[in-house]
């Protein structure tokens, strides 16, 4: 790849990732809103389902536009791999406002509560965990800042990224030569 070459394809792994990012911030934001809604939860998974579609869809559409139709694995994971790095960035910067600015332990409280229903005992005690350890998991929990919030979905997201950019280059990869 030349450098012309490498410059282009980071230029639309930027676009394609904003357009990734912001239908993680939709996610998110619908997941947050279930708690207060829940017809809002379907439709955060919606949004998570559809970012990978599009995802998927942008990498073949670079492949077809731009590559004429011909693109490598390695080419094609690394346009996945930025793609999934920039919307990363994106919504940990995002997350990161949402904790500093919005939640005040709102989302750590729904958490608290939920772990009072019998079903959650029940699962949790299938698990082989006791109170004491759910209390210092929360307690763990309530003692990170924002920012670590931030840089613990920032890592997630950077490695769910590189297997679906994996398992999409591998697909767009494959299909060579369909185009015509």
């Amino acid at each position: 790849m030349t450098k012309e070459e490498y410059t282009q394809l980071k230029a639309f792994a930027r676009v394609d990732g904003l357009v990734v990012g912001v239908l993680w911030i939709l996610s998110f934001a619908f997941f947050i809103g279930g708690y207060y809604n829940p017809l809002m939860s379907p439709v955060s998974l919606a949004f998570g389902v559809a970012s990978i579609v599009i995802a998927v869809m942008r990498l073949r559409k670079f492949r077809d536009n731009v590559l004429d139709g011909i693109i490598s694995f390695r080419r094609a994971w690394g346009y996945g791999m930025l793609v999934f790095f920039y919307a990363s960035l994106l919504m940990a910067i995002s997350q990161f406002a949402y904790f500093q600015l919005l939640d005040g332990g709102f989302l750590l409280n729904q958490y608290i509560k939920m772990s009072t229903t019998p079903e959650f005992k029940t699962v949790m005690q299938g698990y082989g965990m006791t109170p004491s350890d759910m209390r210092l998991a929360f307690d763990t929990l309530a003692k990170m800042r924002p920012i670590d919030i931030a840089f613990q979905f920032l890592s997630m997201n950077i490695i769910m990224g590189a297997i679906i950019s994996m398992i999409a280059a591998a697909c767009i990869k494959s299909a060579v030569g369909l185009k015509k």
